[in-house]
């Protein structure tokens, strides 16, 4: 009988490590898939980063040459297969080399920010706005008729043109 009762709490003894280690376990596995779905958040951010950069001009945070063509070769199909009509600008800003020459190119690049800030205000929602390099950029009007497009761009010389850049 004591053999028997002996037997029964080494058996208890051992459900009751056996738990503890399954809790053990458990809690790990629980860790493990918490630090799991951290790494792939940081993934998951990392990558949005790449393809924002990617496609976006660092400096104004327009969209970029290469991003700005695929854009172009899309609308352009929907001009072609759809019949819509679209407009393209092209702007390049007058004398800027001037600024990069006189005031360097830290000027010249606070120069084209406050410009691309003060051009994505102008934007329809349909809009393409882009930074092809230096200091030319592109306007995509998707489903714009010539007429619109021209009071579009009037509106963006305008606003360049009263724009008023201080420096030092």
């Amino acid at each position: 009988l004591d053999h028997l009762k002996e037997q029964m709490e080494e058996e208890q003894a051992g459900q009751a490590e056996l738990g503890m280690l399954q809790r053990g376990v458990n809690h790990m596995a629980a860790h493990l898939q918490a630090m799991q779905d951290q790494m792939q958040e940081k993934i998951d951010q990392a990558t949005a980063r790449l393809i924002y950069q990617a496609s976006h001009d660092a400096l104004t945070g327009l969209i970029n040459r290469r991003e700005f063509e695929q854009r172009l070769e899309r609308t352009l199909l929907t001009a072609l297969q759809q019949g819509r009509e679209h407009a393209l600008c092209y702007m390049d800003l007058d004398q800027f080399k001037v600024i990069n020459d006189t005031c360097g190119h830290a000027a010249g690049d606070e120069l084209l920010r406050q410009l691309a800030l003060l051009l994505k205000g102008n934007l329809r929602e349909r809009d393409t706005l882009a930074r092809l390099g230096g200091d030319e950029f592109a306007l995509l009007l998707e489903n714009c008729s010539i007429q619109d497009a021209l009071v579009v761009a009037d509106t963006f010389r305008a606003e360049v043109q009263r724009f008023r850049f201080k420096w030092g």
